[in-house]
């Protein structure tokens, strides 16, 4: 076989998977929305959303922004697995022994989010059914 027909050959599977990848899988959800905790948005909480089932689907992630706003990623893909996921809010230094740096006004608040729905603690449950632009995650 030419090298370049040998190449074109090679190619030929990565592009299909590529583009296989590339489009709207039924069954992910876009997510966005602003996680909230005692009335109150938080930033810079490493949110995850762990699904029912770890075998045939993938957790979800997002850090939230200033305004307590986040997207949920798996990878670099948008979308959550939709069924029922557990919620897990973290400080994302806090694996590192440090602290995530907040407003001192909310300061409190962070930390016992984090502490009440970290990981290993939360019991927080949340269905997803379909895709959400405005998910408001009201926690207390």
């Amino acid at each position: 076989m030419k090298p370049q027909a040998m190449f074109h050959w090679l190619l030929a599977p990565l592009l299909v998977a590529a583009i296989g990848c590339s489009g709207s899988d039924p069954n992910l959800c876009t997510v966005r929305g602003t996680l909230n905790y005692k009335g109150k948005p938080i930033p810079g909480v490493y949110l995850r959303f762990e699904p029912d089932d770890l075998t045939t689907k993938s957790t979800s992630m997002a850090v939230t922004d200033a305004s307590g706003k986040f997207e949920m990623f798996i990878g670099s893909t948008p979308g959550v697995f939709r069924g029922k996921v557990k919620v897990y809010c973290d400080d994302p230094l806090a694996a590192m022994g440090s602290k995530t740096p907040v407003p001192p006004d909310i300061e409190p608040a962070y930390r016992e989010l984090c502490d009440k729905y970290g990981s290993g603690k939360s019991t927080y449950e949340l269905t997803i059914d379909s895709s959400n632009s405005n998910l408001e995650l009201n926690l207390d």
